[in-house]
């Protein structure tokens, strides 16, 4: 054995700074050895903890420190062994056992109401630590999840500064609200935007219901934990983290160039222009899009002595966008404090602070950008903006749009902790969510043409608060007596959430300035002023909730879990819910009959079922509404007489969203856990599903009224794998991973009272709709006409069933009904915006002080349909493709002529398009500074790196990024010309002191 670790020694010799002094004050020696062996372990690392000053172990696994005074612990540590502490007292020879590291079984993993031991968790729960969360330099830390956990899908909505990214876990399961819900520290929240990523210690994502069922209705999509950072260390320790980031749009989207569109428009209406070449030639993208800044800086101080721990941490987080006039600004506080009071008695709090501020440019800036005439300049001569036909000069847009947002958010939770007897904690929590928020919005007096201008200046203003107030008490139960383990917990919570929100207008400003955006009665516009409440925010609940994890001679697990629910979004009849789970595990590596098998270190079986809800409806669902504010006619003589009249049904009764689902899962360690495999088989069934109907008129509700309904069921499922191995070789280690899950999804039913009960349409685009629901099909798939090329002559046109606007250089529609005509009828299913598989994987390593990390992940299976392309009532610029158009028989089977519109837009598989790719996420290359210059400067750790995010992407789809969503799950996969997602180049530096 000492042979095989000989080659480590020279590792530890050149990382570990042996400081030679004048003076000591007392010699530590000893050996170390491994478990089992009676050889010494060559080059392992022992540091005096208190400041960082260290050795290692020569040949024969023998020390040798001197230590100053204050230096009373020894630290030693070794690849592929577990850490050990150990304190001096008075002793002068130490000699320590290490004992292999099998992370895997003895990692204690974070669930709902506590913690567990990896080997004896029965559920499916993922884990991203800390340095992978601070790899990507984005605004919310959820968005480092893309390619970390299998089962989770994450996308984005938009590429503006501070926009949220969209989560689905295992699937869409239903036909509203589709995002997990978050806990951090405790507090249930909808988001995480006010989280700086560098206070982040773990996130563990909870798949299964075992996992979940603990947070019942609120865990019906999966659910995030996220741990904060805490004191640690006896020395406090300080940590800086700062980060410089310059943004640029990887791939513009290709379009024609002025002479290029100018042809087009010569076959579309013959003798437009007599030169093309002549044309001017306006890239409307590169006006618009610009390299951008990020920064993002962090600083903290922590550290743990006697009965009192601390973190404490500033961090200021400044995104600038691509676009002029869209910005983020956020300053994160956060102080997570623990004291024992007595030895039974233990008192905390984790409270973080975070003002924001938001610049939100012109919405339609990049649309405009993209359908923009390449022929005009953006500026005439005079220098002021140049009138662009049909949508207006992008520019302009900008220039006149002023809009922002500002908020203070408060998230945090007191807690007190009473162990009465050994073993039983009761522990009570206060938890709040408060957002104040403000927007204004102020439009100048401008003209650029009739089409863009505005004839008096206005000014928006809103107010919003929303606050959520949490009350959870439990109970923890944890006893072993010989070879039974048991750990439960009990409790109830109590949650009220209320919103309010307030905007008013103002007409003819005195002046463009910011310093004159006031309302006052003046200038007031009366039709502006509102008050209202988010109907989804608006609602109370009750909690009772129970888990019972069982352990038998460490090879057989049980958990038993049950909850019920109780929302004021339901009537008194159907407010309750229970949500039950169970769940066994068999660790086979624990049987007599493994230790044949040397070469596994961890084998074990899980199993779970079980049941959660979901209340994500408005409130007001199941109450008739009354309309106010309606004027009538009364009296002799007749006068206007303000009243109120009936509005819209409700239905009193509606009950909860529930879904089942089944989960078999397999856990594999190999060579002392050097390989790592773990996979799952899901299947998930979403019954009762909420969701607005149309109704027949005749009920009194008036047309395209919407009533909600219990009235749909969905399936998912599929495989997930997340597979492992790590080496070292010399002082060069590896560490290389794959992940990714397979998913089917397929709506089982739709059904309500009367009317168009048996589908659900969305995705309107010009005025149709481009994506459906319906039995048999995934939820929001594409729905429009099949083609089959392109008619080459008139005689194709008379043979072919009836296409009255069709002729020769058309595309040619699939009568897939046969009833002999093309029409609406024939739309049918054209793919779907759900992929079939979501994958990733990445690769560390690691050489003497030099680190490199890559990230990979990608979709596959996913169907987008390029709604932007398909916009066109007027003419406006074309994608490159259209130059490989229908320009006589037999010139193109795939590209119809070119029009201006009608025909050849109408909904089809021409605008859905392959969204697959495969993306490198992050590459980031970093360098630690050795110990000894380190100590030379006074800290105990230095490190700079450089990074890039979103480096490059590999996809056939010809928008700006194959990964936008929607949370809409009814009109998913739509681009519409949204802000881009950025390539990120980086620069940073962490310090320890």
């Amino acid at each position: 054995m000492k042979q095989k670790y000989i080659v480590f020694l020279f590792v530890i010799s050149f990382g570990l700074s042996i400081t030679v002094v004048k003076a000591q004050d007392k010699k530590i020696t000893g050996t170390v050895t491994a478990t089992g062996e009676n050889e010494g372990l060559p080059g392992v690392s022992i540091l005096a903890k208190e400041s960082g000053r260290g050795v290692a172990t020569d040949l024969d696994g023998k020390y040798e420190i001197n230590l100053r005074d204050g230096e009373n612990t020894l630290e030693f540590s070794f690849i592929g062994f577990r850490k050990q502490v150990v304190e001096i007292g008075n002793r002068s020879v130490i000699d320590v056992v290490l004992k292999e590291d099998v992370e895997s079984l003895d990692e204690v993993v974070v669930i709902g109401y506590g913690s567990v031991r990896k080997s004896d968790l029965t559920g499916s729960v993922s884990s991203v630590k800390s340095d992978d969360i601070v790899k990507i330099p984005a605004a919310n830390p959820a968005q480092a999840l893309q390619g970390k956990v299998a089962g989770l899908q994450v996308n984005s909505a938009s590429g503006a500064p501070g926009a949220q990214p969209v989560l689905r876990l295992r699937g869409v399961g239903t036909f509203g609200n589709a995002a997990p819900v978050y806990v951090v520290d405790g507090v249930i929240l909808d988001d995480v935007s006010f989280l700086t990523a560098a206070d982040i210690e773990s996130i563990e994502v909870l798949k299964d219901a075992s996992a979940i069922s603990m947070y019942g209705s609120r865990g019906a999509n999966g659910v995030v934990l996220i741990s904060t950072k805490r004191g640690k260390t006896e020395k406090p320790q300080i940590n800086v983290n700062t980060e410089f980031s310059i943004q640029t749009v990887p791939d513009q989207i290709d379009l024609l160039n002025g002479p290029q569109f100018g042809q087009i428009v010569n076959e579309i209406r013959p003798g437009t222009y007599n030169n093309v070449n002549a044309l001017p030639n306006t890239d409307w993208q590169s006006q618009i899009f610009s390299p951008a800044l990020i920064q993002n800086h962090q600083v903290s101080a922590s550290g743990k002595k006697d009965d009192f721990s601390y973190f404490f941490s500033a961090g200021y987080f400044e995104q600038d966008g691509i676009i002029d006039k869209s910005n983020f600004q956020r300053l994160t506080i956060r102080l997570n404090n623990e004291y024992r009071i007595t030895e039974r008695v233990r008192v905390g709090n984790n409270i973080s602070l975070a003002p924001s501020r938001q610049q939100n440019t012109a919405g339609d800036a990049v649309f405009q950008s993209y359908r923009a005439q390449p022929i005009v300049e953006p500026f005439t001569e005079d220098g002021s903006y140049s009138e662009v036909p049909g949508v207006g000069n992008p520019l302009a847009s900008i220039e006149y749009n002023n809009s922002f947002n500002r908020a203070m958010r408060t998230v945090g939770n007191l807690f007190l902790e009473v162990e009465p007897i050994d073993g039983l904690v009761a522990k009570s929590s206060f938890g709040v969510d408060l957002n104040n928020s403000r927007n204004e919005s102020f439009t100048p007096v401008y003209f650029v043409s009739p089409q863009q201008q505005n004839d008096i200046s206005r000014l928006n203003k809103g107010f919003g608060e929303f606050s959520t107030l949490l009350w959870e008490n439990t109970l923890n139960y944890s006893k072993e007596i010989d070879v039974h383990r048991i750990d439960a917990v009990g409790g109830f919570t109590m949650q009220d959430t209320r919103s309010e929100s307030f905007g008013v207008g103002a007409l003819n400003i005195l002046r463009d300035s910011p310093d004159f955006w006031y309302i006052n009665p003046n200038n007031i516009n009366e039709n502006s002023v509102s008050n209202s409440v988010d109907f989804n925010q608006n609602y109370s609940m009750i909690s009772y909730l129970g888990r019972v994890n069982y352990s038998y001679d460490e090879r057989f697990l049980l958990t038993g879990t049950f909850r019920v629910d109780g929302s004021s979004k339901f009537l008194e009849n159907n407010r309750y819910a229970a949500f039950p789970s169970v769940a066994a595990g068999w660790n086979i590596i624990n049987e007599a009959f493994m230790e044949q098998f040397d070469f596994f270190t961890n084998l074990k079986i899980r199993a779970s079922w079980g049941r959660t809800g979901n209340d994500r409806v408005p409130y007001d669902r199941a109450y008739s509404r009354v309309l106010n504010q309606i004027d009538g006619v009364f009296g002799n003589p007749p006068e206007i007489q303000a009243g109120a009249t009936y509005g819209v049904f409700g239905n009193p009764d509606l009950v909860w969203e529930t879904t089942t689902q089944s989960d078999i899962g397999l856990e594999i360690g190999l060579f002392n856990n050097k390989l790592i495999a773990e996979f799952d088989y899901f299947h998930r069934v979403t019954d009762d599903i909420l969701v607005d109907l149309a109704v027949p008129g005749y009920q009194g509700n008036g047309p395209g009224a919407l009533i909600t309904f219990n009235a749909g069921s969905v399936l998912n499922r599929g495989l997930e794998f997340n597979v492992s191995y790590r080496d070292n070789i010399g002082d060069f280690s590896y560490k290389v991973g794959a992940l990714g899950n397979t998913l089917h999804n397929e709506v089982l039913a739709i059904s309500g009272i009367g009317g168009e009960g048996d589908e659900l349409v969305g995705g309107l685009v010009f005025n149709r709709f481009v994506t459906r629901s319906t039995v048999g099909l995934p939820v929001g798939y594409f729905y429009g006409f099949e083609t089959d090329g392109v008619f080459q002559n008139q005689g194709e046109v008379d043979a072919y069933p009836s296409q009255s606007a069709a002729g020769p250089g058309d595309l040619r529609y699939v009568d897939t009904n046969g009833d002999g005509r093309i029409t609406q009828a024939d739309r049918t299913y054209l793919g779907s915006a759900i992929p079939d598989l979501i994958y990733g994987f990445n690769f560390e390593l690691n050489w003497k002080q030099l680190s490199m990390s890559a990230d990979f992940q990608g979709e596959l299976g996913r169907q987008l349909y390029n709604a932007k392309e398909s916009i066109r009532p007027d003419l406006y610029n074309f994608e490159a493709h259209v130059l490989d158009r229908w320009r006589g028989e037999g010139t193109s089977n795939t590209q119809p002529r070119p029009t201006e519109g009608g025909y050849n837009w109408q909904p089809s598989d021409r605008f859905v398009q392959d969204g697959s790719y495969l993306r490198l996420r992050n590459l980031t290359l970093g360098y630690t500074l050795r110990q000894s210059t380190t100590e030379r400067m006074r800290m105990k750790n230095a490190r700079v790196y450089v990074s890039g995010t979103n480096l490059l992407t590999l996809t056939s789809f010809s928008g700006f990024s194959p990964e936008f969503a929607s949370e809409s799950v009814l009109a998913n996969g739509l681009d519409l010309g949204g802000y881009p997602v950025t390539a990120i180049y980086s620069v940073g530096l962490n310090l320890t002191f």
